[in-house]
């Protein structure tokens, strides 16, 4: 039979997960249920992920499988990557199963043994700027002061790459994304690069700003005062989403 663990938000009810497993154990045999920012409780290798939440929850389900594919039913204010409803649960977990639903392959990015499907983050953590340089390839490195530095998917263009003026990248463009936050300029803009490149990224600062280091929202470490960083391309990922890039973003994002 299929298996598959349940990936939730940390905000349920008892009564509320208990309904979701009655709906889904039918279907595929669901192993466990963990929270959003928790790990399962024993040593598990389903056949699927099934996130039930919004953007966080289905990003914290990808950092589980680890390459096994996974599925987001939305139940939060953000969900653009959990593209169906709970609506469709029953319908869609169906043909995941007899496999009429096939999976499509996402790039990540990857940092210190980390990977990020969305992206990877430079920020400062003090009301100061910080001096940012980054490297693509063996091209000539770009200088700039400014908060921080995202580095974004195609995936994760529509994150905070978007919210911080960035372009959105279709989800099958082999691309990375480089966006200056902030940056005290009035030429620097984002910059798209082939994802073949490697990105090297340092960091100089005064006082107490010390620059911290994210993949997917979560903290890696702080980084060194003129610290540098190599973010390659990562273990891609498998997810079940929708075919209609445009008709989510028109929904999800307000886009007029």
């Amino acid at each position: 039979m299929v298996s598959c663990v349940v990936v939730i938000r940390d905000d349920l009810t008892t009564e509320e997960i208990r309904g979701y497993v009655e709906r889904i154990d039918p279907i595929m045999k669901v192993l466990e249920v963990v929270e959003a920012g928790r790990y399962p409780r024993r040593d598990v290798r389903p056949d699927l992920y099934v996130a039930i939440g919004g953007d966080g929850t289905f990003l914290w389900a990808v950092r589980l499988a680890d390459g096994v594919p996974v599925v987001g039913f939305k139940r939060g204010r953000i969900g653009f990557l959990a593209t169906f409803t709970l609506a469709e649960i029953e319908d869609v977990l169906r043909r995941i199963k007899e496999g009429k639903l096939k999976p499509v392959e996402r790039i990540r990015l990857r940092v210190d043994g980390q990977d990020a499907l969305n992206d990877i983050t430079v920020n400062t953590t003090a009301a100061r700027m910080i001096e940012i340089s980054f490297k693509v390839d063996e091209q000539r490195a770009i200088t700039f002061r400014g908060d921080g530095l995202i580095v974004a998917t195609p995936t994760g263009s529509t994150a905070y790459n978007l919210a911080a003026g960035g372009p959105i990248v279709l989800p099958d463009i082999p691309a990375f994304v480089i966006t200056p936050i902030a940056p005290h300029s009035l030429s620097l803009r984002s910059i798209v690069v082939s994802s073949k490149y490697d990105i090297k990224v340092k960091v100089r600062f005064r006082h107490d700003s010390l620059p911290l280091l994210s993949a997917d929202g979560i903290s890696v470490r702080h980084l060194r005062n003129g610290e540098e960083v190599i973010i390659t391309r990562g273990k891609p990922a498998l997810l079940y989403t929708t075919t209609d890039f445009f008709s989510n973003l028109f929904r999800y994002l307000s886009h007029p």
